[in-house]
């Protein structure tokens, strides 16, 4: 990869935004930058991985697959590149990937490792304030979520906030897969009423419904 190719694709990335070409130039000099092309359907990261490194995906598709704690459901979604995979995971008390990622397409992928993010480029301050704003994004948002009014006790919204706060991009489609009965549980009503919910829901094309799948094209039409 050339260096004016490089430097196109690392100013794609929200991490390096703002820095001047010396800047890049010099990080491309000093930074060990690992690249990869992975075929499509290849695993490339398992939720409760260790998080070593920042994960850049430049080129391609991801599935991004999230399990409950305790396995009774999970969520898919996909993932397009230009994107920075959970910089959140990198520290912390426990920095591990809280999600598993694989492969639909061929993707071009970039690697960090942490200790380069520590001793170089946390040393150029439009790189640290661009991490710590992104930080901050996600910290508002789930803030804002738990603080977020819901106007009607009604089963669908309760449906809906169950999903919002499972995902952290309501803008991609949305696969859940988990049974009836756990899903009256998690939103506290019997399996009739949920299983009535979903089916009028689906009547007016807003989901498709398989047996332990549940499958939400866009989340902004749910009503």
């Amino acid at each position: 990869m050339s260096m004016h190719t490089m430097y196109k694709k690392l100013l794609q990335l929200p991490l390096f935004q703002g820095l001047n070409q010396a800047d890049i130039t010099e990080i491309i000099e000093k930074v060990k930058l690992h690249f990869q092309t992975i075929p499509a359907n290849t695993p490339i990261i398992e939720q409760e991985e260790n998080c070593t490194k920042l994960f850049f995906l430049l080129e391609g598709s991801l599935t991004k697959v999230t399990n409950s704690k305790d396995q009774v459901f999970r969520i898919e979604q996909s993932v397009s590149a230009p994107c920075l995979l959970e910089p959140q995971s990198l520290f912390g008390l426990a920095p591990t990937y809280q999600a598993s990622y694989s492969t639909i397409s061929e993707c071009d992928i970039m690697t960090i490792e942490k200790s380069y993010v520590l001793s170089e480029l946390m040393n150029y301050p439009i790189f640290e304030l661009n991490y710590l704003n992104i930080l901050s994004r996600n910290t508002h948002s789930l803030y804002n979520l738990i603080w977020e009014n819901k106007y009607t006790n009604e089963l669908s919204d309760r449906f809906k906030y169950f999903i919002k706060s499972h995902v952290d991009n309501v803008d991609q489609p949305i696969t859940l897969y988990i049974t009836m009965e756990d899903l009256a549980f998690q939103l506290n009503d019997t399996r009739l009423n949920v299983s009535k919910m979903l089916n009028e829901l689906k009547d007016r094309n807003m989901i498709s419904l398989k047996r332990k799948i549940i499958h939400i094209p866009s989340f902004h039409t749910l009503k």
